[in-house]
């Protein structure tokens, strides 16, 4: 997180938790039981590259027996990866990889469903990527500074946004939003300097400021992608608007039955 709290989370529902930090040659460890600082040392000279090691054990008084859930730990792992092209984290002796970034994500969330090759666009700031497939719900993945946020907020609400001005000023047409976006798969991955999150586990967004000047960013960047890529912008139209014919057949379909 951004000030801690999980850390302190976890040292207090730990047996035993330690954080060892090494620079330079040199380590200092602190070690906490049951939440109580008991040992702290320092100076050591150690052969290991800079980084911190934490470890931690699960206090049985508080969870009785404890299972880790694996599924869970690795697709916040792959995710980790996602974000970070070309960063290696090995779970359990298994190597977990990604060099496309977010096209990864995509690509492995869509596999032989997409309609057209994964588009992408990668800055420092801005980092997106999607797809259409045959489904009949949207899919998003959104990201603030590294943490995933389950519930979207204000950056997912500017894609979706976005990529709608975007589809409707390249055809020139005015294709409603669950026209566009039906089938979509989509990813974005942002940096804030101060981020807004409206809980304590940063699942949402909340900060309004950033809407506008970002929906107009990702309107650009789609509007480019599109041009660059006239055969996937033509499979793209051509699911619109067969989506907005189905959407007006079943209106009158129910118009007539009521």
């Amino acid at each position: 997180g951004l000030n801690g709290v999980g850390t302190k989370a976890v040292n207090a529902l730990s047996e035993r938790f330690s954080v060892r930090s090494f620079r330079d040659g040199q380590s200092v460890e602190a070690t906490f039981t049951r939440g109580k600082l008991h040992l702290e040392e320092g100076g050591e000279a150690v052969q290991e590259p800079n980084g911190t090691e934490i470890s931690f054990v699960a206090d049985p008084e508080i969870f009785g027996e404890v299972q880790f859930q694996e599924e869970m730990i690795r697709r916040r792992v792959r995710l980790y990866t996602y974000l970070n092209p070309n960063l290696t984290i090995v779970y359990n002796g298994t190597p977990y990889l990604s060099q496309g970034g977010l096209l990864d994500l995509v690509n492995e969330e869509t596999e032989a469903e997409a309609l057209y090759p994964p588009l992408q666009f990668r800055e420092a700031g801005l980092d997106l990527s999607l797809t259409h497939t045959g489904r009949y719900q949207e899919n998003y993945f959104s990201f603030v500074n590294g943490q995933f946020t389950a519930h979207g907020g204000t950056h997912l609400s500017a894609f979706r946004e976005g990529v709608l001005k975007a589809v409707n000023e390249f055809s020139k047409k005015r294709f409603e939003g669950d026209d566009v976006r039906e089938g979509l798969v989509g990813a974005i991955a942002i940096k804030l300097k101060e981020p807004v999150f409206e809980s304590q586990t940063k699942n949402k967004l909340g900060n309004t400021e950033i809407r506008s000047e970002l929906m107009n960013r990702v309107h650009d960047v789609v509007l480019d992608l599109l041009h660059r890529n006239p055969r996937t912008a033509e499979t793209i139209l051509l699911k619109v608007e067969e989506t907005q014919k189905l959407r007006k057949e079943l209106q009158s379909v129910k118009k007539i039955a009521r």
